[in-house]
């Protein structure tokens, strides 16, 4: 199977399972209860590491269940780096939609090159400091793949949608008209969290040296991310969210394989 249609695959079913789960457990079937924010799968907990975190801040006495469901996520971060974002965010999904229509109807918005991920940890960090002051989980008001899997919930058992939406809304109307991949790059919480969970063997978009056929710079693969990232670049691993599309688009080797994968070395 090939790594986009994989991918492609991943994000329908997380969209097609946030609308599945509230009408099984409306019919009584709870083995996946939850939402983006904390979720359980039959005994397994699996708590959003911000989420998490922010509920440890403001407790200052850690919780046993809390940290051991905070464990996956955490696990699968270090070792595969921001997947989730990348593979099941469902806000990222629209984000790709809403940013390739609107290239399809070129409209002309702020591209911002190279993306930083200095803005997201000045978020994360004001959300956090806010947490602890308030005691209240701040970031949790604008987690975007939390509030998602909340509001679909919401539709499907009052077929009605909450307020929260509105922040989904206008971040899908920025990333049309203003700035491009706005959130992702820029202000997400979430993903500036799980930008900071890597080692120097968190799987990463590696270059493979190939002397019969080397990189032209024909940029093909940056093209092709909608982030707006150089994939041939360094120190992109806190923004790449590993979806593998500048794989896809990467003009082949001389053995017929793209000149970019997936590896767990620098």
């Amino acid at each position: 199977m090939k790594l986009r249609t994989a991918r492609r695959i991943v994000q329908i079913s997380t969209f097609g399972l946030l609308f599945l789960t509230p009408i099984l457990n409306r019919n009584g079937i709870t083995f996946i209860t939850g939402s983006l924010y904390s979720l359980a799968i039959g005994p397994v907990w699996i708590t959003d590491p911000l989420s998490g975190l922010q509920a440890a801040l403001i407790s200052l006495r850690p919780d046993g269940v809390l940290l051991l469901s905070m464990a996956l996520p955490i696990v699968i971060s270090l070792l595969f780096g921001r997947v989730f974002c990348g593979w099941v965010c469902p806000q990222n999904t629209l984000s790709e939609i809403y940013d390739y229509l609107s290239r399809k109807i070129r409209i002309k918005r702020v591209v911002i090159r190279p993306p930083s991920s200095a803005p997201r940890y000045i978020v994360l960090s004001i959300s956090l400091a806010a947490a602890v002051t308030l005691g209240y989980p701040i970031a949790n008001l604008i987690s975007a793949p939390g509030i998602i899997s909340v509001q679909i919930a919401k539709f499907m058992y009052e077929w009605v949608f909450g307020s929260d939406l509105l922040l989904i809304a206008l971040i899908l109307g920025l990333e049309l008209f203003a700035v491009r991949r706005l959130w992702c790059n820029y202000i997400c919480p979430v993903g500036g969290l799980l930008g900071l969970l890597r080692t120097a063997r968190t799987m990463r978009i590696v270059m493979r040296p190939d002397p019969q056929n080397p990189c032209t710079g024909c940029l093909a693969c940056s093209d092709a991310c909608s982030l707006g990232l150089d994939p041939t670049a360094q120190k992109i691993s806190s923004l790449c969210h590993n979806c593998g599309d500048c794989i896809a688009a990467c003009a082949k080797g001389a053995d017929g394989k793209s000149l970019l994968s997936f590896g767990f070395k620098k």
